[in-house]
């Protein structure tokens, strides 16, 4: 059952956009709590609990702490509390994969190669529909390369050719440098196990992608890019132990750039920047240091795929999504060595054992769940549905459209209340610059110059764009 659940977790996060949306992580994450619960229930029973490496688990255990208290001390944690579980998401299927047998990591992997013929078939029907760029299920052309580059080395393990040039199909038509760049890295860095005629082959792609590279030096899509990871950099040597919170990254980038309305974006466009940024430096730095223990005593063919997806992330931002990143993690897994360890659970204990599982089960869906419940009341955008929002989770937005709904009714009690909720929402997002404004633009219809001068003031701390500005 463990390599159906993680096997499905990295399938379903696929062909749902990669997860990107909160509804798709939230149904994701309950079956996954619920099957995990489940299983760890049945193995209380039965009187032997098996135990993960100990080694990834302790390395799994101190990120998700680590980003945890991150994402809780961050100045959206209302954004970067949800990120936070999609990553520990991830994070979970490294000690997960040591408990898996070798037939079960064969299942697994044939979920994803189920998957795998999904993207690529919707890939070509896109592409015949007159798509010239097709994302298949995905976010968009760049987020596909990503994945192809994971799913590559699979396709070529189980000598599925029709499936690898399907895949390389693909990827010549996402057109992305980025990909295409990862892929020969990995080719000229596994030389000595793929043949000197795929070693060239690499090395001419390799070269064609840096010509590619070089002649988009000055357009805007590299001219942005470069700004982008400028202000990740910023972002880290901001908060360099902690970062700014999981997933903050579009949320500060205000804050860290020029009134420039056409840098907006998601992602930092490079994962590690972004990782930095978002995460602090000690998180960014056991990360690495794991993934390099575990790649460098893997198989060639296991560590191919992770090794593409990481020199294509210096570049770019697959990784900063969910399901790609539980495609990775997931890739990366099952490099280690299955673990035969366990514990014994004797007779008095079972009870008590089992009853905290569920109880810790419970609590995590029922937090994930709310999650999910607010963000589709949020999406109603009405009053009633706003309040019943807030009362499960306290939101940005939602506080912010609550003060808009109040001051469409240009009544001096409503723009009283519209005050109030306009100091919670920048309170939980300091960086949307529009809040500040809205907030002084109320104390100014209030008649309190004051407080409409000190919210211009406490507003220019965290968007400079506001400094000196009318």
């Amino acid at each position: 059952m463990l390599a159906s659940l993680v096997g499905g977790q990295v399938a379903a996060g696929l062909v749902l956009r990669g997860a990107s949306d909160l509804w798709a992580q939230s149904v994701v994450l309950l079956v996954l709590i619920a099957g995990v619960s489940l299983l760890l229930c049945a193995a209380v029973l039965r009187g032997r609990m098996p135990i993960a490496s100990r080694g990834p688990l302790a390395w799994a255990a101190a990120l998700s702490a680590l980003s945890l208290v991150s994402a809780c001390a961050s100045p959206v944690a209302a954004y970067s509390l949800p990120a936070w579980a999609a990553a520990a998401a991830g994070l979970f299927l490294f000690p997960a994969a040591t408990l898996l047998s070798s037939q079960a990591r064969v299942r697994a992997e044939r979920i994803i190669y189920a998957a795998s013929w999904v993207l690529v078939l919707l890939a070509a029907h896109q592409r015949l529909d007159g798509v010239p760029r097709p994302p298949s299920a995905l976010l968009n052309a760049n987020a596909f390369a990503g994945t192809i580059l994971l799913l590559l080395p699979m396709a070529a393990r189980r000598k599925d050719w029709v499936l690898t040039a399907g895949l390389l199909v693909c990827l010549w038509w996402t057109r992305s440098v980025g990909a295409w760049l990862g892929l020969s890295a990995a080719v000229l860095l596994h030389r000595r196990s793929v043949g000197p005629a795929a070693f060239w082959a690499g090395a001419a792609v390799g070269f064609a992608g840096l010509v590619a590279a070089y002649a988009k030096l000055h357009s805007p899509e590299v001219l942005h890019r470069v700004e982008w990871w400028m202000a990740a950099g910023r972002m880290a040597v901001s908060a360099p132990w902690l970062g700014l919170g999981p997933g903050s990254f579009a949320y500060a980038l205000p804050a860290h750039v020029a009134a420039r309305p056409e840098l907006n974006s998601l992602y930092a466009h490079s994962h590690f920047l972004e990782t930095a940024a978002e995460k602090g430096w000690p998180y960014l730095l056991v990360w690495g240091a794991g993934l390099a223990s575990m790649l460098r005593r893997a198989q060639p063919s296991r560590r191919f795929g992770p090794v593409a997806a990481l020199v294509h992330g210096l570049v770019d931002y697959p990784l900063s999504i969910p399901g790609i990143f539980w495609l990775f993690c997931l890739s990366t897994a099952l490099c280690l060595p299955e673990s035969d360890e366990g514990a014994a659970v004797r007779g008095p204990r079972k009870i008590p054992a089992v009853a905290f599982v569920l109880v810790l089960a419970w609590l995590a869906g029922a937090w994930t769940r709310d999650n999910w419940r607010a963000d589709r009341l949020r999406a109603k955008a009405a009053e009633s549905f706003l309040a019943a929002s807030e009362a499960l989770r306290p939101h940005p937005e939602a506080a912010r459209l609550r003060a808009q709904l109040l001051l469409s009714r240009a009544g001096e009690g409503d723009d009283v209340v519209a005050a109030g909720h306009l100091e919670r929402a920048v309170a939980m997002d300091p960086y949307r610059a529009s809040n500040w404004v809205l907030l002084e633009q109320v104390y100014s219809r209030l008649g309190r110059p004051a407080d409409a001068a000190a919210a211009r003031a406490r507003g220019a701390r965290s968007c400079p764009t506001l400094r000196g500005a009318p």
